[in-house]
C-alpha cells in the first residue's frame, strides 16, 4: 500500500482531488491537503505563512508516514509539497517516496509568478477554474480565497536551496502558457536524486480536466 498525499493549488481544496477517486488503483490510498479558509476549515482564516502551513502539513504527514507515501502538489500545492517535504526532514520523519510537482516554476521563482497573476482578470479565470464554480457570490469567494493564497507567496518568497532527497518528476501541461521550458527544468536545482520531466496535453489544469492521465503517469512512476 502507497499513500497518495496530495496538495491543491492556488484557491483550491481538497475537493479538486475528487475525480481521482475512481482512478486510483487498488494498491494506494488518496490523502487530500485542506487548507484554512476552504471546504471543511471555511469557518477558518486562509494561510498567511507558507513555512507555517508546510509544517503544520508535515505535522499532519508524519502520522500515517508508517506505510511509503509520495506527494503530489499541483501549481501552489507544488511548492507546498516541496516545502512540506523539507518540513518533514526536519522532524526526522522517514522521507516520501517520490516528489511530484505539477504546474508549478520551481521554488525560487514562485513569489514572482504568483505575483503577475494577482490581477482581476486573471484571478477571476483561476477562480472559475477547475471545480467549476457556479454563481457571482462563489466565484466572488473563490477569488477572494486565491488572493490570498497569492499574496502569501508573494510575501514568502523560497530563499533557500534546499534539495529534496527524493526522486522528482516535474509535469506540465503542453498547452500551459504560464511555464516555459526554463521554470520546468529550473526544479533540477531542488533535488538530490533524479528530475524527469513529463508534459501531458492539456492547459494549467490538465491534471483535473484530464486527471486519467496524470494518475498513470503518477502510478507509473512508482512502480519503478
Amino acid at each position: 500500500m502507497t499513500r497518495l498525499v496530495c496538495f491543491p493549488h492556488a484557491g483550491g481544496g481538497a475537493s479538486a482531488y475528487r475525480g481521482w477517486l475512481p482512478l486510483i488503483p487498488a494498491a494506494y490510498e488518496l490523502w487530500a491537503v485542506e487548507y484554512p479558509g476552504r471546504g471543511d476549515r471555511v469557518g477558518e482564516r486562509p494561510p498567511s505563512d507558507l513555512e507555517r502551513t508546510a509544517r503544520d502539513a508535515a505535522f499532519a504527514v508524519q502520522w500515517i508516514a508508517d506505510t511509503p507515501y509520495a506527494l503530489f502538489g499541483h501549481s501552489m500545492g507544488a511548492l507546498l509539497a516541496y516545502e512540506t517535504c523539507r518540513q518533514l526532514e526536519r522532524l526526522g520523519v522517514v522521507a516520501p517516496t517520490h516528489l511530484f510537482v505539477s504546474g508549478s516554476p520551481p521554488p525560487d521563482r514562485a513569489a514572482s509568478a504568483a505575483r503577475s497573476e494577482l490581477g482581476g482578470a486573471r484571478i477571476r479565470w483561476l477562480a472559475g477554474r477547475p471545480e467549476g464554480v457556479a454563481g457571482e457570490e462563489t466565484e466572488e469567494l473563490a477569488a477572494r480565497t486565491l488572493r490570498a493564497d497569492l499574496a502569501m507567496l508573494v510575501a514568502h518568497p523560497v530563499r533557500h536551496l534546499w534539495k529534496a532527497p527524493v526522486p522528482v518528476t516535474v509535469v506540465h501541461g503542453t498547452e500551459d502558457a504560464d511555464l516555459d521550458r526554463t521554470s520546468v527544468t529550473g526544479w533540477r536545482d531542488f533535488t538530490a536524486a533524479r528530475c524527469t520531466v513529463a508534459a501531458l496535453p492539456g492547459d494549467h489544469f490538465h491534471c483535473f480536466t484530464r486527471p486519467h492521465e496524470t494518475v498513470r503517469l503518477i502510478t507509473s512512476a512508482l512502480l519503478r
